[in-house]
């Protein structure tokens, strides 16, 4: 009963954000300055088609209106119309998710696993010349911005050695490809990009395990532990990393927030057909309906993602439904 009270509750509270920040993205986006319209027609065509597209696309109307149609809307699991891409908005979006949700389950995957190995490299040799090396180079990397790390590695890597790939996730020119081949190539595509996610965003997880696992290696039952003959590696890998992990699953359910904040620069460098270079081209056309799906879908994504990272957290550790 207090498992189903709990998770009720959580549900609510989702739902009560994602009317919020709905609410709030389409305000923002609708006080944008400038008209669509007007940048729709373009300077080739007669200006006199403005307020036409300004009907056809609802604009003309109060903004009250416009929020309660598209509320509507939204509530019926339609999207709206694409403005630019002349196209249903979820299909739009759907096409571009897949790409960039590889580049981000790739790169997620690889950034856990390498930031939470230096963690527990670097939190159980403290002080140690190994523990600053991994520290510093942590914080370097995170101090670089993904769009500059993006732009050497291709320089170098790319136009210069000649190592990888420029662009895309395929050659254009290629054709009769077997099923391997496109395998192939778009894993050999996705080097740079997957490389530079990787770099600017483990310092994170770096940071948290060595931290967490400092703090847990001064426990009493860790001192219990030593004092019973335990070797250190056991001690580390049976009693202090599992305790020191609780805090790395909140971190990766917030990396979904990476689909759109994380992996723009570096897909507009790569040029990555992925929501991060739909959501650049749509902020230069002021396509609306298309910046509203992809933050209701990344906002969405993201509350689940927590949710399930608070429901898993009540199986992990009891304390939290106290």
């Amino acid at each position: 009963m207090q498992n189903r009270t709990f998770f009720v509750k959580k549900l609510i509270n989702v739902l009560i954000l994602l009317l919020a920040v709905w609410t709030l993205n389409f305000f923002l986006f609708h006080l944008l300055p400038g008209d669509p319209a007007l940048g729709l027609v373009g300077p080739r065509i007669p200006q006199d088609m403005v307020p036409a597209l300004r009907h056809l696309f609802g604009l003309d109307k109060p903004l009250y209106e416009q929020y309660f149609i598209s509320l509507g809307s939204t509530l019926k699991g339609q999207l709206g119309y694409s403005w630019f891409y002349k196209d249903n908005v979820l299909d739009v979006i759907t096409y571009r998710l897949q790409y960039t949700l590889l580049l981000v389950g790739v790169g997620t995957f690889f950034t856990v696993m390498l930031g939470v190995f230096l963690g527990i490299v670097a939190g159980s040799r403290r002080g140690e010349p190994l523990d600053v090396v991994i520290v510093g180079s942590s914080l370097t990397f995170y101090a670089m911005p993904a769009f500059w790390l993006a732009m050497i590695l291709l320089m170098t890597l790319s136009a210069n050695l000649h190592l990888f790939p420029l662009q895309g996730l395929y050659e254009t020119e290629a054709t009769n490809r077997s099923f391997l081949g496109v395998i192939g190539e778009g894993l050999w595509h996705m080097v740079l990009p997957v490389t530079t996610f990787v770099l600017v965003s483990m310092s994170e997880f770096v940071l948290m395990m060595r931290n967490a696992l400092v703090d847990v290696l001064t426990e009493d039952y860790i001192i219990t532990a030593r004092a019973k003959g335990l070797t250190p590696k056991n001690i580390i890998r049976k009693h202090a990393v599992p305790n020191a992990l609780l805090p790395t699953i909140a971190t990766t359910a917030m990396f979904i927030g990476w689909i759109v904040t994380g992996t723009i620069m570096i897909e507009v460098v790569f040029s990555w057909p992925g929501i991060g270079s739909l959501v650049w081209d749509a902020l230069k056309h002021r396509d609306i309906p298309v910046l509203q799906g992809i933050f209701l879908i990344v906002t969405l994504a993201m509350l689940l993602a927590n949710f399930a990272a608070d429901i898993v957290y009540t199986y992990v550790d009891p304390r939290v439904r106290i």
